[in-house]
């Protein structure tokens, strides 16, 4: 008698189909005209789908990338500029993602949640990392991929690298908000808000705060880096 198969393995194999669906979506859009659009409207769907599972995001890119790959070199022609417009459809779906994750911790602190710091770090850390999941997912895939295809992943890869994504400042601005409620903390009471509610705010503030200033910190190393 077989064992009934465990939740975890139920939901792998859920989670493959998906995948597998989604890289195939992304392969047919290849042969759509509005190339960047139909990858940020998929994009934006396997996210919402997921309920904004960020942590999920280099599974998502990964499949609509090496899917999208697929069908430009089943169409044949030029692969550099359906690619481009592809990751600038990922870019723009994520980039939105995480704005809408970032207000979905302003409104649960006003609402005065009380957070545990593990908790809110790990959230802000997500958010901060969109951006290296965004790049890093490009190189895995191309590490995957052959002729071409590799090729020209590899150099948008490194394009995104130095030059930075819409992801990553949207980020970033999300960020300065998180951390910029501070003084919407310090005026809770001409606010509104009550004194939980202004608790969290500060603190969602002061984490946000700091993941700000080593980010910043990190990019302006990166610069310096880029300069010598």
């Amino acid at each position: 008698m077989n064992d009934a198969p465990s939740p975890t393995r139920e939901t792998s194999i859920l989670e493959n189909a998906q995948l597998k669906q989604l890289h195939d979506d992304a392969a047919a859009a290849a042969s759509e005209p509005d190339l960047h659009e139909r990858v940020r409207e998929l994009t934006a769907r396997a996210l919402h789908e997921r309920r904004l599972a960020l942590q999920n995001i280099g599974e998502i890119v990964g499949a609509i990338t090496a899917g999208v790959g697929s069908g430009l070199a089943a169409r044949g022609g030029e692969m550099k500029v359906g690619l481009k417009q592809a990751m600038a459809g990922i870019d723009d779906a994520v980039g939105s993602a995480a704005q809408a994750a970032s207000y979905a911790l302003q409104e649960a602190a006003a609402q005065g949640k009380a957070f545990k710091d593990t908790e809110l770090k790990a959230s802000l850390e997500q958010l901060r990392d969109l951006e290296t999941q965004l790049v890093d997912t490009l190189k895995q895939t191309a590490s995957q991929s052959g002729g071409k295809l590799k090729e020209e992943l590899g150099y948008l890869r490194d394009h995104l690298k130095h030059s930075g994504t819409r992801t990553g400042e949207q980020v970033r601005e999300a960020l300065q908000q998180l951390a910029a409620g501070v003084k919407a903390g310090s005026e809770a009471g001409r606010a509104g808000l009550s004194e939980t509610a202004s608790t969290a705010t500060v603190r969602l503030s002061q984490v946000a705060s700091g993941i700000l200033a080593a980010l910043s910190d990190s990019l302006k190393r990166q610069s310096e880096r880029l300069r010598s």
